[in-house]
């Protein structure tokens, strides 16, 4: 649009996992949350160069706009416990009772906003440093509770509720190298080869014709 402002097209692909996790680090149970693999397609507009703060640095910043979906399109509901290693009815030590309830939807809308800060190592060539965030607008995963009982320290049986709600959101932090394609801004076009002429100068004596 302009050397200052610029409007893209984003086509991006995701694979973070999201978990929930009960029990103390490296034991317990563990189970995922959605479809991990997530893609989005839209727009930004981006700002360069909002802070130099050397010759070869510049930092560039971006809002955008996108449709994000599950790679298991479609609206998507399962019934039963959360820990699928969870056979018996009953909670045990150590162990509760969870039952769910998964809702999965086709997709959602997603808004986001990246700062990439770029170090020139060339004309062409440049060392990249960006961070992203993206948050969907409405859940794409839902989980609740049907039935959770668990045993307290008495071993005793309480209950409670349990609810998750996933919108695809996520935060990125990335090194990376960057090639810049197409002609350079600033490159020198090949002149064609100059003409000379050989007419004399009159006012030059010594190309003065003489006649006798």
């Amino acid at each position: 649009m302009s050397k200052r402002l610029g409007l893209g097209v984003e086509q991006r692909v995701t694979g973070l996992s999201q978990d929930i996790r009960y029990g103390r680090r490296g034991t317990g149970f563990r189970a995922g949350v959605g479809e991990n693999t997530l893609h989005q397609s839209g727009l930004s507009v981006r700002l360069y160069d909002v802070w130099q703060p050397g010759p070869r640095w510049g930092l560039d910043v971006a809002l955008s706009g996108a449709y994000a979906w599950p790679y298991r399109y479609g609206r998507y509901t399962h019934e039963g416990p959360l820990w699928y290693s969870t056979a018996s009815r009953l909670p045990q030590p150590g162990i509760p009772l969870v039952l769910v309830r998964e809702t999965e939807r086709q997709g959602t809308a997603i808004i986001g906003m990246e700062a990439l800060l770029r170090y020139e190592l060339g004309p062409r060539h440049m060392l990249l440093l960006t961070a992203t965030y993206q948050r969907g607008l409405r859940p794409l995963t839902a989980i609740t509770s049907t039935r959770l009982e668990y045993l307290d320290s008495n071993g005793v049986i309480q209950q409670g509720s349990l609810a998750v709600i996933s919108r695809g959101s996520y935060g990125t932090v990335q090194l990376g190298y960057g090639v810049r394609l197409g002609r350079l801004a600033g490159a020198t076009q090949r002149s064609p080869t100059p003409r000379y002429s050989l007419d004399p100068d009159d006012s030059d004596p010594d190309t003065t014709l003489e006649t006798e």
